[in-house]
């Protein structure tokens, strides 16, 4: 009886870790206010995510407070990724993401910055408020990258959605640099 009970409960176990794969952020608050991550040397990787499921997931009635958050990378090959407010493959309804002063650097020849605030790829965005004013991403050095999304639908679909970026900046500087921003884009 007690083997059979201690094998239930690994079975039990491993579904909730199963069901827990889909990522559910659900009627929460996350503050993380002046959060500061980084990674120094030679290909580094700074990667700060905040508010963001993985797999097939959702955010609902939640609010995400990540104010003047701070992730870098310095060194050649580095690469500075910060994700604030993000679902892969799911649902984001009833949401606030506040970003306000969120920055994201890359440092170094060959370094990638990459920011996403309030994103989603592949599902439906609806009544979400994307606070991302001053927001900002850089890459500098030789062959760098800097991509920033705020309030983007990669394979889905957005309703309902405000999204407040006044004065966000994006820049790679140096040789053969390439920088994309995208505010409210749907593609």
């Amino acid at each position: 009886m007690q083997a059979l009970v201690k094998t239930a409960l690994v079975a039990a176990l491993g579904l909730s870790a199963l069901g827990s794969y889909a990522g559910e952020i659900s009627n929460t608050d996350i503050h993380a206010d002046r959060a500061q991550n980084e990674a120094t040397a030679k290909d580094s990787k700074a990667f700060q995510h905040i508010g963001v499921t993985f797999g097939s997931g959702k955010i609902t009635n939640s609010y995400i407070y990540a104010p003047d958050a701070k992730n870098h990378a310095y060194g050649e090959g580095s690469t500075a990724h910060q994700d604030i407010g993000r679902v892969t493959n799911g649902t984001m309804d009833n949401v606030k993401v506040y970003a306000a002063g969120a920055h994201n650097d890359a440092y170094g020849k060959n370094s990638v910055a990459n920011q996403r605030i309030g994103t989603l790829n592949g599902g439906t965005m609806k009544d979400v408020t994307i606070y991302a004013n001053n927001a900002r991403n850089t890459a500098s050095g030789e062959s760098s990258s800097a991509t920033q999304e705020i309030g983007s639908v990669t394979n889905g679909t957005m309703r309902k959605v405000t999204i407040f970026a006044d004065n966000a900046t994006n820049t790679a500087s140096g040789k053969n640099s390439v920088a994309e921003q995208k505010i409210g884009v749907v593609n």
